[in-house]
């Protein structure tokens, strides 16, 4: 599951407290346009673009969390006088969107989020159960954690786990008032916003990530805020389309941008990403699809690829990839073996 495998990348870095002003790290991209880079959480939240428009602003993806946004917003706040009149979903993943209620409570004025019309959808049919089990579930994951607190050797890690209970209580007690707030404007290919000087075009290019992934671009900045379509850590690809992807990157790649905002991870800049992302999903297609072709059972396929995508990509993707690359595999020969 996605969360087991976000949660995974947390532990390659120290656990600490921040404060509210800390959740993000803001980084100008271009006039008026910003990223927030998300800081390791134990529930990890997703990076944000701020998009200051003529007379409001645009936020794009809402993160894990009520608590999260309303962070965000406080920063936003700082950075501008200006109400936050648009908020864009890229696609249904929870640390994408669980933070929505915050805005329209913020500014009751009125805030229109937008989404592809398959996002609108998936939220309905998968992500308000996933809340519902997340809340069943919740219990026995704070059970292990001072469980693993009790058997910890050492001062760090002590800090540590108490830290990461510290964060699981808390989400728990956000997760059971949380008021899901589905996108109120959605489309099927494009949206544009032409608001003073500025020109943001929301674009649904194919399926990728999701089937409902959009990409947000500002063609006079050149500048692309990519979602989990594309960003600085592994693919996760528990509900992806991996053919589609790498045709979907194709089409995002001939877009004219410089700068590009991924969903996790740190600004990136130029085209190398895309190439290294459909390389990868065209060598993990490829090679389960041969290994299949001999008889391989899933355990072998997840053998063999594995080991082979891990020599050649695991410098180039975050130190978690050994482990995360099993998971694709999975869902490669789950591609393969049962299309739909």
């Amino acid at each position: 599951m996605k969360s087991r495998l976000l949660l995974s990348l947390i532990f390659l870095f120290p656990a600490t407290c921040f404060a509210a002003d800390d959740l993000f790290d803001i980084k100008p991209i271009a006039d008026g346009v910003y990223a927030a880079i998300a800081m390791p959480a134990y529930k990890v939240n997703c990076n944000a673009a701020i998009i200051v428009l003529g007379d409001s602003v645009l936020v794009v993806d809402t993160h894990s969390k009520p608590s999260a946004a309303r962070a965000l917003i406080e920063q936003i706040k700082k950075l501008t006088p200006k109400p936050v009149k648009y908020v864009v979903n890229t696609h249904f993943h929870w640390d994408h969107y669980q933070g929505n209620e915050a805005y329209p409570s913020s500014w009751p004025a009125g805030v229109e989020i937008i989404s592809s019309e398959a996002t609108r959808q998936n939220i309905q049919r998968l992500g308000i159960p996933r809340i519902k089990n997340e809340i069943v579930t919740m219990p026995q994951e704070i059970a292990n954690l001072k469980n693993d607190l009790e058997k910890a050797s050492t001062a760090d890690q002590k800090a540590a786990i108490q830290e990461n209970l510290r964060q699981a209580e808390a989400y728990f007690g956000e997760l059971k008032l949380m008021q899901i707030t589905l996108p109120t404007m959605t489309f099927d290919r494009s949206l544009i916003l032409r608001r003073g000087s500025r020109t943001v075009e929301i674009l649904w290019l194919g399926r990728a990530h999701t089937d409902g992934d959009v990409f947000v671009f500002l063609p006079n900045e050149k500048v692309i805020v990519t979602g989990d379509a594309l960003h600085g850590w592994t693919p996760f690809m528990g509900d992806s389309y991996p053919y589609e992807w790498i045709q979907t990157l194709d089409a995002a790649e001939k877009l004219d941008f410089h700068s590009v905002l991924g969903g996790h991870g740190d600004v990136m800049h130029g085209k190398l990403r895309f190439e290294l992302w459909k390389q990868y999903f065209q060598d993990l297609m490829d090679r389960t699809a041969a290994v299949y072709a001999e008889g391989a059972t899933l355990d072998e396929a997840k053998k063999t690829v594995s080991e082979f995508l891990t020599k050649k990509y695991a410098a180039q993707f975050d130190p978690n990839f050994p482990k995360s690359v099993t998971a694709n595999v999975t869902k490669a020969y789950q591609v393969i073996a049962f299309p739909r």
